[in-house]
């Protein structure tokens, strides 16, 4: 009875394999290149209250996408930032986010997703080795097609996890980043 049972299964599994329909078309993974402005939100807390400083940089990066159908797909990205930090040092980080893309419809998309970020350099800041060199978080945001192969996105950031942490208190990074995108 199982060998019954097993045999009408794998058959009725094979049939629907070499059943599929012929008109199903996936579009095909494609890649781009991505730069624009990074402006950095540096929340430092400490016993003697809150410190906010916002500071303006550029960002440059490449991505993929992968189409898992017509309306969503995944977009691995690496992009380099360098922004203004204590003076006239620079931070420098390493974006890795992973996106699940979604398609709105009249050439808007939205995508959300993890990231994390690697830190390259930090100048000559005092205690710089006091920092993480990772730190986690999660963003989202929008794009919107200009031409078949040039966006226009926009999206912040929200860091999970601490870029210093120390007896006095710590600091989290968030981040907004607007800018253009060309697809291959």
């Amino acid at each position: 009875m199982k060998r019954i049972l097993l045999t009408s299964l794998l058959t009725l599994f094979i049939g629907n394999l070499f059943a599929q329909d012929d008109d199903l078309i996936i579009p095909e993974i494609s890649f781009g290149l991505k730069a624009g402005l990074n402006s950095m939100h540096n929340r430092t807390v400490s016993e003697s209250g809150d410190n906010v400083q916002k500071k303006s940089g550029v960002y440059i990066g490449a991505f993929v996408n992968i189409p898992t159908s017509d309306v969503f797909s995944v977009q691995p990205e690496i992009i380099y930032s360098s922004t203004e930090f204590q003076g006239r040092n620079n931070v420098n980080l390493l974006h890795i986010p992973v996106l699940l893309n979604f398609e709105l419809g009249n050439g808007f998309s939205g995508f959300i997703g993890p990231e994390g970020q690697v830190l390259i350099n930090l100048d000559e800041a005092e205690n710089s080795d006091l920092y993480n060199s990772f730190i986690f978080g999660f963003t989202f945001g929008a794009r919107y097609q200009i031409t078949p192969n040039f966006y226009i996105e926009g999206r912040p950031y929200f860091a999970l996890s601490k870029f210093l942490e120390d007896d006095a208190g710590y600091r989290k990074f968030n981040t907004l980043q607007i800018g253009l995108a060309y697809k291959f």
